[in-house]
């Protein structure tokens, strides 16, 4: 009987060499498919990221921090906001004339406080207009407010014509740093003594002036008059010249 172990010596040779070449082919595989890149494939290899998806604001992080150079985009900031329109500053140099065109009157203007009774004072010169000085100036917010004599029935004084100006008259207030507040009569209305309009003397407001002088019945014993006549006039802004 033949011997057996020839034939299956050739067998084992034979199936070896299959695992082999198996193998090879495997190796090949695994070694081209770990190599390729995304077109010509390279001999480095390159293990994969691997990690969350970026969408939305990752990607545009990922954008603008420029990962592929490593340095971060320079991003131009926007431009500041343009500032705020700064309103013209208010008067504060103190009134020195006021011109009434319409009655032909241009007196000085002196600065009055209130008497030992809490009542406003009268201007000490009686060609002169009194200007409330613990008010505002006339043009800033707040009520300014110009007494003067009215004068007896018969020798009328600086305001003796006061009572006459019509609605829609000029006032002009010269201020000693030259500027020229304007003003536009609103009302002329006589008050009764002791009541007077609620917003005089107001220091808040839109700008605004009044003026005050004697009205009404005079009492010739005691050379005193039953109203006060108050003219009320809105502000026209600053003369150009």
């Amino acid at each position: 009987m033949a011997s057996i172990w020839p034939i299956l010596g050739r067998r084992a040779h034979a199936v070896t060499r299959m695992a082999g070449e198996v193998a090879l082919v495997v190796l090949l595989g695994v070694t081209a498919a770990a190599s390729w890149r995304d077109g010509a494939p390279t001999d480095v290899y390159v293990a994969p990221v691997v990690g969350p998806i970026l969408t939305g604001i990752a990607l545009q992080q990922v954008s603008a921090n420029n990962l592929y150079s490593g340095k971060p985009f320079l991003v131009p900031k926007p431009p500041a906001p343009a500032p705020p329109a700064q309103a013209a500053p208010f008067p504060t140099a103190l009134p020195v004339r006021m011109l009434v065109p319409s009655l032909n009157i241009h007196p000085p203007v002196e600065a009055l406080g209130i008497d030992r009774y809490g009542a406003l004072d009268i201007p000490y010169n009686i060609w002169d207009v009194g200007w409330f000085k613990g008010g505002p100036v006339p043009g800033a917010p707040g009520d300014a407010v110009i007494d003067g004599h009215a004068g007896y029935p018969g020798q009328p004084l600086i305001f003796g014509k006061l009572a006459k100006v019509e609605h829609g008259a000029t006032i002009v207030v010269i201020l000693a740093d030259g500027s020229k507040q304007v003003f536009t009569v609103e009302s002329v209305a006589s008050w009764p003594l002791g009541s007077l309009p609620p917003t005089l003397f107001e220091p808040y407001g839109p700008p605004r002036l009044t003026l005050i002088t004697c009205d009404g019945q005079f009492n010739s014993e005691d050379k005193t008059y039953s109203n006060r006549l108050i003219v009320e006039a809105s502000y026209a802004g600053v003369a150009s010249s």
